[in-house]
Formats: structure tokens, C-alpha cells, sequence
């Protein structure tokens, strides 16, 4: 079931706009966090989020799912995991990638079934996953130019913004000098740093639970 779920919401992320006709989409995206209503999540939740803070490697294995899916071409599994993360290596983003993800809300799609974060889970139709970016930090500015003492254009909460020009990095790589040129749903043009953006394929997680212990059943980027 969850599986099939996640079909279906890869589908309508990638839905074109909405028919001029139809109402227009909100032009934000308020967190949004369903956790509370399943108890045995929350405790779950909130051990591995004390786990990414440690940054226990080893005890973080026992959170995932033994088929964990990684990609759309057939990755999946610990090793492969392990492999692609390398959790035990000083360097690692794993912490960074999985914070992002865990710390940021989510929704119950299906009974069993939890999907985060909230960017992803809660993405509104109307929208194309492709060509907008959330705005995750509510404190963020759009600046005239990519620079930290450029002009401010407008202060940002939440907004969904259109790429103009990007060259976006997953939000846990990105670094202070990383910009997107986007625009608001005004027609307001500008720059905001990649930290503060966030896309809706960006990496995401889908819990699942298993014989009554919940695990993390998907860690997927793109589409």
C-alpha cells in the first residue's frame, strides 16, 4: 500500500499547473507536521532524531527498513546504504541530508505510512515540482543580486517561488554563496540563498510500519 502511494504522489508532483479556469494555488507552503497522531511515530521520530544528532552510525542501521529504496533504478538495501553515505566517515552529509528531512515536518499519506518532510508531503496541486522552489527558512529575503549586502526585494515566509535561473543544490550541499534567481507569484524577481530553498524532490523519506515497528522505508531524490 504505502508503495502504491508513493506512485501516486510522484505523479501529481510532477501534475502541470492548474486550468485558468480553477482556482490559483496557494503561493505558500506553511509547515506542516501529522506526527501527533500516531503516538508510536513520535517516539520513533524522535529516538532516530537523537540518533542523527549523535551521529551514531551504527545504531542509525537499525532505523532503516532492510530493503530501503535509494534510487528509481534498483538501490536499495543497507549496504548500498552504506555505500552511498558512508555514515562512518568524518565528512559525510548523511547527518545534514537526514536532519533536513526528519526535523521538517511531514504528513500521513496512509494509515502505517508517514512521508517527510513536510515540502514533499504536503506539496499543494497547481504547481510543478519541477520549477519551484519552497522557501523553508521564514526569515528569508529575496535580494536584487547574489549577494548577502545586496538591495532587499521583499522578505520571504514560506513562499513558493519560480525558477528564473538556477543551478539549485540539494539543500543539504548547499553553501552560503549558493543562490537561485527566482520569482514570487507577483511577478516579483530576484535571489535567495539555496540554504533557505528547498524543492519538493529534494530528498525525502517514507516510514513505514512493520510488524508493529516503524523504519524508514524510502530515502529518495529526484523523480
Amino acid at each position: 500500500m504505502i508503495a502504491r502511494w508513493f506512485s501516486i504522489a510522484l505523479i501529481a508532483l510532477s501534475a502541470v499547473a492548474a486550468q485558468a479556469a480553477e482556482p490559483s494555488p496557494p503561493a505558500r507552503l506553511a509547515p506542516v507536521d501529522e506526527a501527533a497522531m500516531d503516538p508510536s511515530f513520535v517516539a520513533f521520530r524522535n529516538e532516530l532524531k537523537a540518533v542523527i544528532a549523535r551521529k551514531d552510525a551504527a545504531k542509525l542501521f537499525t532505523f532503516l527498513a532492510s530493503d530501503i529504496k535509494l534510487d528509481y533504478g534498483g538501490g536499495y538495501g543497507g549496504p548500498e546504504f552504506h555505500k552511498r553515505w558512508k555514515p562512518f566517515d568524518k565528512d559525510t552529509l548523511v547527518w545534514k541530508a537526514l536532519s533536513l528531512v526528519v526535523d521538517n515536518g511531514g504528513k500521513f499519506p496512509v494509515p502505517g505510512g508517514f512521508a517527510a518532510p513536510y515540502v514533499y508531503a504536503a506539496f499543494p496541486e497547481g504547481f510543478d515540482a519541477f520549477e519551484v522552489l519552497v522557501v523553508t527558512n521564514r526569515d528569508a529575503l529575496m535580494r536584487a543580486a547574489p549577494q548577502s549586502d545586496a538591495a532587499v526585494v521583499r522578505k520571504l515566509d514560506h513562499d513558493i517561488l519560480t525558477i528564473i535561473k538556477s543551478g539549485h543544490r540539494l539543500q543539504h550541499e548547499a553553501g552560503p554563496n549558493d543562490w537561485s534567481e527566482v520569482k514570487d507569484v507577483a511577478g516579483k524577481q530576484g535571489f535567495v540563498r539555496d540554504q533557505d530553498l528547498r524543492s519538493p524532490i529534494d530528498y525525502r523519506a517514507i516510514f513505514e510500519k512493520r510488524n508493529g515497528k516503524w523504519v524508514m522505508q524510502t530515502f529518495i531524490a529526484g523523480d
